[in-house]
């Protein structure tokens, strides 16, 4: 049997940290699939070990794990998440290779509903934008859940997976609200806020660009805790994040693109304040953000050091072309998914 998943990335168009603090965010799913061909064997005899081979196109690696030996690898990873949790180490060390994020999902899968014995095989493709702030993890994640619970032909509801998904997120991320594997599980456009229902809006036809600016030096792990050290929950700024989203989801609702924008522009004022804005980025976004034509912020954790924030979103009727060209930066129209995460069989 044979699967293939393919699950959209994500871009926050507001909401990033302050969703871990109470306030709303909106995401939407993006045309940038991740690709994930899954083969099942079962074993004829009942003395055989389940194995597990990956292969990781983007990196070039292929390598084949033994049931023991994965789930040695993934009892180390749990030592390091405890030690984590402990404040003992940072975040960026409890997952150390790509491949530690598959072991540790097939492994929660196993430890849920036992994994059939055989010889597994998982082949994962991602888009050109992986590690620049668009959700590759929970692709990766929500895009394994789906193809195991294909081939064990097991009912569940979004909850479940989705709770499940979070558990190994937060292995990656240090805190996983659920926003990102929740927003390319369901597809369209979100409101997400915790402890209230989700909200699926309408989406309306604005033209955006995603800017790359390169892969941010520090991991989402790392910015989410400098952000929690230096601002606590009772910080005011989070009130301005709320009210700002609300401006945003309310122009979003009416097709406002004039309040988006200038919305927008506040909520990247408010991104800088918290300290995610390299100070080149920040000078390439006032330059958009001076013109009336067009509002720029950045999608995702930002970047706590270095020059390099992932990704930048721009709404503009028109292409950023020679302001990216200046400042090296690659771009590409946005292109919405309202269909999240599918799983087809293949022959």
């Amino acid at each position: 049997m044979k699967t293939l998943c393919q699950t959209p990335a994500k871009l926050i168009l507001t909401g990033e940290h302050a969703v871990l603090f109470g306030a709303p965010a909106l995401s939407m799913a993006i045309d940038l699939p991740t690709r994930c061909y899954m083969d099942f064997s079962p074993y004829t005899s009942s003395l055989e070990s389940s194995c597990l081979e990956i292969e990781l196109s983007d990196f070039n690696e292929k390598q084949s794990y033994p049931l023991s030996v994965w789930q040695q690898r993934v009892i180390e990873i749990e030592t390091r998440f405890a030690l984590y949790e402990k404040q003992s180490l940072s975040i960026q060390s409890v997952l150390q290779q790509p491949v530690d994020l598959i072991l540790l999902t097939f492994q929660q899968f196993h430890n849920a509903y036992r994994l059939n014995p055989g010889h597994w095989t998982v082949k994962i493709q991602s888009h050109q934008l992986t590690e620049k702030g668009l959700g590759s993890s929970a692709s990766v994640i929500i895009s394994l859940l789906q193809s195991l619970y294909s081939h064990h032909e097991l009912n569940y509801s979004d909850i479940e997976l989705l709770s499940m998904a979070q558990r190994v997120e937060s292995h990656q991320h240090g805190s996983s609200s659920g926003l990102d594997p929740t927003t390319v599980l369901k597809g369209g456009l979100l409101r997400y806020q915790q402890g209230s229902p989700l909200q699926k809006l309408t989406s309306h036809p604005f033209h955006g660009w995603i800017i790359d600016t390169g892969s941010p030096e520090s991991t989402t792990g790392q910015a989410v805790n400098q952000v929690h050290r230096d601002f606590n929950h009772q910080h005011p700024i989070w009130t301005e994040f709320k009210n700002v989203a609300q401006l945003i989801e309310q122009a979003w609702q009416d097709s406002n693109a004039t309040e988006l924008k200038e919305a927008i522009k506040q909520n990247q004022q408010l991104l800088e304040r918290i300290g995610v804005v390299p100070p080149t980025v920040q000078r390439f976004i006032h330059t958009l953000n001076q013109s009336s034509e067009s509002a720029a912020k950045i999608c995702g954790a930002g970047s706590v050091t270095g020059e390099k924030a992932g990704i930048v979103l721009c709404i503009s009727q028109h292409a950023p072309e020679a302001l990216c060209q200046e400042y090296g930066y690659d771009y590409y129209p946005l292109k919405f998914s309202e269909k999240g995460s599918r799983c087809e069989m293949v022959l």
